[in-house]
């Protein structure tokens, strides 16, 4: 159905970040599952009376969406009607899974630029959610798993080739090789070990990877993804990840 606002379009849709517009609206980023990524107008929704609204737009909450589009790729798309989709039960009130919604949310922000849909995508990060959602055990390997999966749909997951000659990892190649070049674009033997297991390792049957190894594994990751996607900037909340999962 269209009219002068544009086509009306039902879709699903995952929130990734805001930014205050005006006075009381926000522009928000939203990954949909039949348009892919889109920057949305929500007009008023910052006015007090709107309160329950803004918590619909809270990085990686669940919504439904009715919106206008028109084929303007690099402009704004107006949103007709939003609801959530689902309720979280623990994001919101357990530090560790909030931290980790907020961490996510910022790499998808700056990983996913494509309007194109892809379903598969879009199915993997909605199940990622409801897992962090519910999930009791492991959440100390949450996010490293999921950079992982996610980096194979964007073109870039690791080959995993280790063997007793190819030991250390290559950031840059994404491969594992014999030679140790520098500390910016190789992991060191006893970390491309680790990664080697993480790699492998199966949601059920999780590998025994030392606390500081996970650590330096993260920050390990982040660089990888900053070599392949242009213009990623550093990850802001990184350093409050951290800091949460120290204790």
């Amino acid at each position: 159905m269209t009219n002068v606002h544009g086509m009306i379009r039902n879709t699903e849709g995952i929130v990734l970040h805001t930014l205050k517009y005006g006075e009381s609206s926000l522009i928000a980023r939203i990954y949909t599952r039949d348009m892919g990524m889109q920057s949305y107008l929500v007009r008023g929704v910052r006015k007090s009376k709107s309160r329950n609204r803004q918590m619909l737009f809270q990085p990686l909450t669940l919504v439904n969406l009715v919106a206008y589009h028109k084929d303007n790729k690099d402009g704004l798309q107006n949103i007709k009607d939003i609801s959530l989709r689902h309720a979280y039960r623990l994001i919101p009130f357990d530090i560790h899974r909030t931290s980790l919604a907020i961490f996510l949310a910022e790499v998808l922000s700056h990983a996913l630029k494509s309007q194109e849909y892809n379903y598969a995508l879009f199915d993997f990060l909605n199940t990622s959610l409801l897992d962090l959602d519910h999930q009791q055990e492991k959440l100390s390997f949450f996010h490293l798993l999921f950079l992982l999966r996610l980096s194979r749909f964007l073109g870039f997951h690791p080959r995993n080739n280790r063997n007793a000659v190819n030991l250390f990892f290559n950031l840059q190649e994404g491969v594992y090789q014999p030679v140790f070049e520098n500390e910016q674009t190789c992991l060191d033997a006893s970390l491309s070990e680790s990664f080697y297991l993480l790699v492998e390792a199966d949601t059920a049957d999780l590998p025994h990877i030392q606390k500081d190894h996970r650590k330096m594994l993260l920050k390990k990751l982040i660089d990888y993804y900053r070599l392949h996607l242009s213009g990623m900037p550093e990850i802001k909340s990184l350093a409050v990840l951290e800091t949460v999962f120290a204790g």
